[in-house]
């Protein structure tokens, strides 16, 4: 080799809508150009990089690496990123007979001779991945995709993966690259509820996705084999908490190479966000250079030979290429992100894996290998419920697995819904999965369900069975009773046909399965007991009932007068009961309004067991009106970022503290103001409410704190008390605070600090005593970061107790309740008793509220009168957007259903359009934004106005 320099082109996009991943890879590439130059080269030449920014658009790269080919003259090619670039420079490279080295993950289903593939294949990342997490996190999936060739082509693969190990894809939705609009794929999410979101978005969508949906309270475990580091790193530290990938690297790999490489990436770019991807890019310059040290040659036929044969101890571990396919063989990890944005790795191959372009090839999970295995089409425990049941019941597991030893049978334990919890012995050579369902509505006719059925100790033999593998066994179910109800039920299987011996087996089993069920009810009484004692708040009278399942076990004096005079109280509570029992909490506080009683409600969940604890709050007759003044008994909801706020509220009214509530419009901050004034030692004292952006701004100081005679006029009439002076002793509102003038900003500071203000036209300071509570619908933070509108010191001030109000849709649970309780107070004023339709209130939960709950009590006034003498008010009495909103989502529901090619929101937007004339105005109100917003929405799909 001669001493002129190595040329190589990068094309990677540093602009664009995938620029958060290929900028790492950039980095990466020409981090290794510069480790390789700075130990002399390759070979004592030099390595240069010529770059082209190819935007993320396949037309830019052909033409950017035209550009490279040509006029700088480069030897090989490295980069790109979406499989629409790469393909479209296939003809180009065999055109130009030069290679690529393509550095990331992609579909498979190509060999092409000018291209080295140095990213991940399907094989290598889903053929763990998707077993591991049926096994351990759930079997139904929701697919979301950006819509281009990588997730389709990988979603193929998926699906076989997901049939093969017995999940079920029952979703998927497709978005354009850069899409940052997902709330139809979250409607159909929450309408579903699959156990994992699987994602194969990229670039911008990633992001906008993610804080899309933690921001609408989903908990459901996301898993994609394309979100990395540098996608985590971009979402922010509130938006990565339960996120499962699967690559071949992740920065947290402990091997020696990748603690080098990730210190050297460190000290060059501050940083250590660092993908899988990127050591993709990294490690394609270390192939390129181990090939060329094996040649003399740059000409294209001698490096693919060389480049065939090349290998490198990569940061993820031995790597090599394929010299059959130019894949490379390497590891498979799957990771979990933590709390500092990194990866743990949960699960990792040995040795790398060999790759396969053409063929998925799948690795046999073992609880799946047993083709006598039962796999009943019938229904399966999600993976986070199993094992909480598993944990309920392991404390007693040896009570089995003593009867596994003495019998020569098959013992399962089935909970009283059906489902397989555990088996302890394997004596049939029959797989019976874990989690699955036994009911005899699921698979037919079988012991264990019908013992459920009718609880009692049930037998069905061989040929009664439906299922064929079950044809030549006895199943027999004994019910576990605890409290004189059936807890679950112990299974037993056997190919033994003796009647005699099996029977008198049945007998001794029966026995004991009887004295364990007495022995575990004592012991839970025992263990009941200690939950009441410690679950028991003694410094307040609560009335305290206790369920178990649906029967109530315990009531103390004061439930029972609950119960008896509100019966409608445990029916009132069952959605919130039903909510527990579904939800890994075990805890729930809520408000809520029973007729005309109000009470806080805390309820706590310990195995099948509901604690109650009740308090009585404000009553509100048929004959009296509501209290004037606002305090917490008048703030109703049940969810937890709302409680929230409330506890908050609640520990600031002790204090004397400076309040600063944030939250939208209509959402109660003023309610929230009244609360803890009225419940502070200042209610009785004025409460003075003041909104900073409706006074002038001339008039503002003297409203706030007076003048005195002539200040303005000369005259020696007209001096007056501000609003601070006539509020003292109690407290002041100021809404809209970052409404306020900054010369006033810095006044209001003195008062707070000084505690004393000073009339225009005066010298003299007025001592005042008052509480300040501030509220906005700004960000405070913001507005003194960028636009400098807002004193720090002010706000810092203030900002002593910060309750953040979230807005009504982000409260969807509590949108009935609200409704209800504003029909109410219109039945009380004009002695009615309207009633609102089961589709109304399924309008009131699709609608997104922009006004928040002010629009809401004025949507059911306005319905309330409308509907005239009817009783019920259904949806003809509703404003028509609000009936027009919920047509949309219902049409753009059967459009996702038909599963067209089309964009969902594109869909909704044409559904909207076609329904109001293509009147912007209209649309734009209809979905909650501004008409600017909605232009964009047309120009990115391309939607034309009919005129």
């Amino acid at each position: 080799m001669g001493n002129e320099s190595i040329r190589i082109g990068l094309l990677f996009s540093l602009t664009g809508p995938t620029a958060v991943t290929e900028t790492g890879q950039y980095q990466a590439a020409s981090l290794a150009i510069n480790e390789i130059n700075e130990k002399g080269g390759i070979n004592g030449r030099p390595v240069i990089s010529f770059f082209g920014d190819i935007v993320s658009d396949p037309l830019i790269t052909v033409e950017r690496a035209r550009k490279l080919i040509k006029e700088d003259k480069v030897d090989i090619l490295v980069g790109t990123y979406t499989s629409a670039c790469r393909k479209a420079l296939l003809p180009v490279l065999e055109d130009e007979d030069i290679l690529l080295i393509y550095p990331t993950l992609y579909e498979g289903s190509e060999e092409n001779r000018w291209v080295f593939y140095t990213g991940a294949l399907p094989n290598q990342q889903l053929q763990f991945f998707v077993p591991w997490i049926i096994t351990q996190l759930g079997r139904t999936f929701y697919l979301i995709s950006s819509d281009y060739i990588f997730p389709r082509e990988t979603n193929k693969h998926i699906k076989r993966l997901v049939s093969e190990y017995h999940g079920e894809i029952i979703g998927e939705s497709y978005h354009p690259l850069g899409n940052q609009y997902f709330e139809a794929a979250l409607h159909e999410i929450e309408r579903i509820e699959p156990d994992i979101i699987f994602s194969t978005l990229v670039g911008d969508s990633v992001v906008a996705f993610y804080k899309q949906y933690y921001d609408s309270g989903f908990t459901h475990p996301i898993c994609s084999p394309i979100t990395a580091e540098t996608e985590i790193h971009a979402l922010g530290p509130n938006y990565h908490l339960n996120l499962y990938s699967s690559f071949p690297y992740f920065s947290s790999v402990q091997t020696k190479k990748n603690e080098a490489f990730v210190k050297h990436f460190q000290a060059v770019y501050h940083s250590n966000v660092i993908s899988s991807v990127m050591e993709n890019a990294y490690n394609s310059i270390y192939l390129l250079d181990d090939a060329l040290h094996h040649t003399d040659s740059l000409s294209t036929d001698s490096l693919r030979k060389a480049l065939a044969r090349s290998s490198f101890e990569a940061p993820q571990g031995d790597i090599r290429f394929d010299e059959n396919n130019h894949h490379l063989w390497q590891f498979s990890r799957i990771g979990k992100v933590n709390k500092s944005g990194g990866f743990d790795i949960v699960w990792q191959s040995d040795i790398p894996i060999e790759p396969a372009p053409f063929l998925l090839n799948t690795h046999p999970n073992p609880l799946f290998k047993n083709p006598n295995t039962i796999q009943p089409d019938m229904m399966f425990l999600k993976q986070g419920q199993l094992h909480l049941e598993q944990e309920k019941w392991s404390e007693h597991f040896y009570f089995f697995e003593d009867f596994a030893q003495k019998f020569p049978y098959d013992f399962l334990l089935i909970n009283q819904d059906g489902y397989l919890i555990e088996k302890f012995s394997n004596y049939t050579n029959i797989d019976f999965p874990i989690g699955s369902k036994w009911k005899l509505e699921d698979i037919g006719e079988n012991g264990f369900g019908r013992a459920i059925k009718r609880e009692a100790c049930s037998i069905v033999t061989g040929c009664h069975h439906q299922h064929p593998l079950l044809k030549n066994l006895t199943t027999i179910g004994i019910p576990i009773k605890i409290f004189h109800e059936t807890a679950g039920v112990l299974g037993i299987i056997t190919n033994d046909g003796g009647e005699e011996e099996l029977g008198q087996a049945i007998k001794h089993i029966g026995l004991y399965a009887d004295i364990f069920s007495k022995l575990i009810t004592e012991r839970k009484k025992a263990m009941l007991l200690e939950h009441i004692v410690n679950g028991t708040n003694l410094n307040q009278l609560e009335g305290l009932i206790i369920l178990y399942r649906n029967s109530i076990v315990f009531a103390n004096n004061l439930a029972e007068h609950f119960v008896n005079s509100q019966p409608l109280l445990i029916d009132a509570l069952s959605s919130d009961l039903a909510e527990l029992s579904n939800r890994s909490a075990a805890e729930k506080h809520l408000r809520k309004r029973i007729g005309d009683e109000a009470y806080e409600i805390r309820m706590k969940r310990w195995e099948d067991f509901y604690f109650i604890f009740v308090k009585e709050g404000h009553k509100e007759t048929e004959n009296s009106q509501p209290a004037t003044k606002s305090s917490f008994q008048h703030i109703i909801g049940a969810d937890p970022s709302f409680l929230e706020a409330v506890h908050i509220a609640e520990t600031a009214a002790k204090t004397d503290a400076n309040v600063l509530i944030i939250g939208e419009s209509g959402t109660g901050k003023e309610l929230f103001a009244n609360a803890i004034h009225n419940e502070s030692l200042r209610k009785n004292q004025p409460f003075i409410a003041i909104n900073c952006g409706a006074i002038p701004k001339e008039l503002i100081h003297s409203e706030l704190f007076g003048y005195t005679e002539g200040a303005f006029t000369g005259s020696k009439k007209g001096g007056k008390k501000g609003l601070f002076e006539e509020a003292n002793g109690g407290t002041v509102f100021l809404d809209e605070i970052g409404e306020m003038p900054l010369d006033l900003q810095v006044t209001l500071l003195r008062v707070l600090q000084e505690r004393e203000i000073t009339r225009i036209g005066d010298h003299k300071p007025i001592p005042v005593d008052v509480r300040i509570i501030a509220a906005t619908n700004k960000n405070l933070r913001d507005e003194i970061a960028y636009n400098g509108s807002f004193r720090s010191d002010l706000y810092y001030r203030l900002n002593v107790f910060q309750i953040e109000l979230p807005p009504l849709r982000k409260r969807p649970n509590d949108i009935p309740e609200l409704a209800q309780y504003f029909l109410m107070q219109l039945n009380r004023k004009n002695h009615t008793h309207k009633a609102f339709t089961t589709d109304t209130i399924h309008i009131f939960k699709q609608y997104e509220w922009p006004g928040n709950i002010r629009e809401m009590e004025n949507i059911i006034e306005r319905c309330y009168y409308l509907s005239g003498f009817n009783h019920l008010i259904g949806p003809e009495f509703l404003d028509p957007y609000l009936r027009s909103r919920n047509e949309i989502i219902q049409q753009v529901g059967n459009i996702e259903s038909e599963k067209t090619e089309e964009y969902p929101e594109k869909k909704q937007l044409l559904v909207l359009l076609e329904n109001n004339g293509f009147n912007v105005s209209k649309v734009s109100r209809i979905l909650g934004i501004s008409r600017t917003t909605v232009y964009k929405k047309l120009r990115l799909y391309g939607i034309s106005l009919k005129r």
